[in-house]
């Protein structure tokens, strides 16, 4: 078992590593102006980014878009408390659950945050994956709350990635160029057939990976 000082120090080290890499490297966005639309009109957005370009997100959501209400599932694992540990340090708002632990009562969490006028960021191919598969969660929760989704990626000049991991986890490096793209936003419809569920799952696939491919045009 990790200890609690033990957590409290390894996501102290992972905050101020993020917010180094931030801070010391040249940042490229595109595709913003949709999102500044919406905080000015007052509406919220789901944001959804892969799940091995996590790192960076919690930097972007707080110095970026000055953002401070910002919603994210984690899973119940012992891994997950390390990952609440890390995002509070941003001040974001964590809500435990996954797929396989305590998912419904997540979901309606969400639900109830999103129509409390927070903002939700998830990874639609985590905590397992496979990678680069978009899950059926976040479909269900842009249907049922009317909210639209918004792919995000980037990519680091500088980076190393963990091939052993399921998702190839990119770690950014300090002084790099970043690229951060956002993709088109994707509004979805409710009450849902499967037919429909399966077209909006590939099509947030194609977005995200279309953002992925504009972010590494950074290299």
């Amino acid at each position: 078992m990790k200890s609690d000082m033990a957590i409290s120090m390894v996501s102290a080290f992972a905050a101020g590593y993020s917010r180094l890499v931030g801070r010391t490297s040249h940042w490229e966005i595109s595709g913003e102006e949709p999102v500044w639309e919406k905080f000015q009109n007052g509406e919220n957005l789901i944001f959804a980014f892969w799940h091995n370009r996590f790192t960076m997100m919690p930097f972007v959501c707080k110095d970026h878009f000055h953002m401070n209400q910002v919603a994210v599932i984690v899973s119940q694992s012992q891994d997950g408390e390390l990952v609440v540990r890390f995002l509070q340090r941003f001040h974001f708002k964590t809500i435990r659950g996954s797929s396989s632990r305590g998912g419904k009562r997540a979901m309606l969490n969400l639900v109830r945050t999103i129509r409390d006028g927070w903002n939700v960021a998830l990874t639609p191919d985590g905590p397992r994956g496979p990678r680069y598969q978009v899950q059926d969660g976040i479909i269900t929760l842009a249907s049922v709350t009317g909210v639209p989704i918004m792919p995000v990626s980037y990519s680091s000049s500088l980076r190393f990635i963990f091939r052993s991991s399921w998702d190839h986890f990119r770690l950014p490096l300090p002084g790099s160029r970043m690229r951060l793209v956002f993709g088109e936003p994707l509004s979805v419809g409710k009450h849902l057939k499967d037919r429909e569920r399966s077209y909006y799952r590939d099509e947030l696939r194609r977005r995200l990976r279309q953002a992925d491919h504009e972010a590494e045009e950074v290299n």
